[in-house]
């Protein structure tokens, strides 16, 4: 499976995995809530029973003064789950039946460790449906690249014979023609097909997530002669030795013959290009004499023209 498969698959994954098991998670506290309080309705009937025979040995029997506490209501109080009942012929007391704490802690506890155990289970099915949801969710985007893949491939195979044509014929007009600056041009337009061709076949090797470290100041100063001999009249100046960078060269590569390919285009007879490096906010800056952009915000847009 490949890195872009494995995030979308680790992705929907998420999605599904996360609601599913939030949307659990809230069932079971709402059921947990219910059973607690079921258990307390079955201890109170408890009580009323007691309250009657006295015959209870798990509850614990008093009597307490009228007070606030009402009759016939439970109560969580430090000494348990507590009822209070009226006493025949008394007006100052009530009889109290308390569930202990620790019993009734218990209690809760088995009902609490009971539905950890089923939402757990519950929880596993919902990964292994969340596996196979996303699986089935990314099979028609997996066949769609797939499809894009073999179309790339049979480009850059349709692409081999006539590229490999015009580098070998323009080397030989130019050993043979008297100027050899236009056919140099040609020959720099056909490396710049190969290029786009190698990003191609670097893009189907899954190149674009391999880094590595090199100067950018001497990637720049093997561009830049490729640059003055296409506009000759545009002075272009790098203003740094060096520039240490970490990431992927051959993208970094075509994003520079880009942008200094559209600063000299662009530029305005006999310009000129500058290039400078802010090494304290690590930018990299091709300021060039030309009309600018008027807007701005929209230069990252793919294929914008003003």
């Amino acid at each position: 499976m490949k890195k872009y498969e494995f995030e979308s698959l680790l992705k929907s994954f998420a999605l599904f995995f996360i609601s599913l098991g939030l949307f659990l998670a809230l069932i079971f506290y709402l059921e947990y809530r219910q059973k607690i309080a079921d258990l307390d309705q079955k201890l109170f009937t408890q009580m009323r029973l007691c309250s009657f025979d006295l015959q209870c040995p798990d509850f614990k029997i008093d009597f307490s003064p009228k007070g606030e506490k009402q009759p016939l209501f439970l109560y969580h109080e430090k000494d348990g789950l507590s009822a209070y009942f009226t006493l025949p012929g008394s007006k100052n007391y009530y009889m109290k039946i308390s569930y202990p704490p620790k019993s009734y802690d218990h209690d809760a506890k088995e009902i609490y460790y009971r539905m950890v155990v089923r939402f757990l289970v519950l929880l596993l099915i919902i990964a292994i449906l969340s596996i196979l949801f996303s699986l089935y969710a990314l099979h028609p985007m997996k066949k769609a690249l797939v499809t894009i893949e073999e179309f790339i491939r049979d480009i850059l195979h349709d692409f081999n014979t006539p590229i490999s044509s015009i580098v070998l014929n323009s080397a030989l007009l130019k050993r043979d023609a008297a100027n050899g600056e236009k056919v140099e041009r040609i020959q720099q337009s056909a490396q710049n097909i190969l290029m786009l061709q190698e990003n191609l076949r670097a893009y189907l090797r899954e190149l674009k997530s391999q880094k590595e470290s090199f100067d950018a100041a001497a990637l720049i100063s093997e561009i830049l002669p490729d640059i003055q001999k296409l506009y000759p009249d545009i002075t272009t100046v790098l203003h740094a030795k060096s520039i240490p960078l970490f990431t992927h060269k051959g993208a970094f590569k075509r994003v520079l013959v880009n942008l200094l390919t559209n600063a000299a285009k662009y530029n305005k007879p006999n310009g000129r290009i500058d290039i400078r490096f802010d090494s304290q906010k690590e930018k990299l800056l091709i300021e060039d004499t030309g009309i600018g952009i008027k807007n701005p915000d929209k230069a990252f847009e793919r294929f914008y023209t003003e």
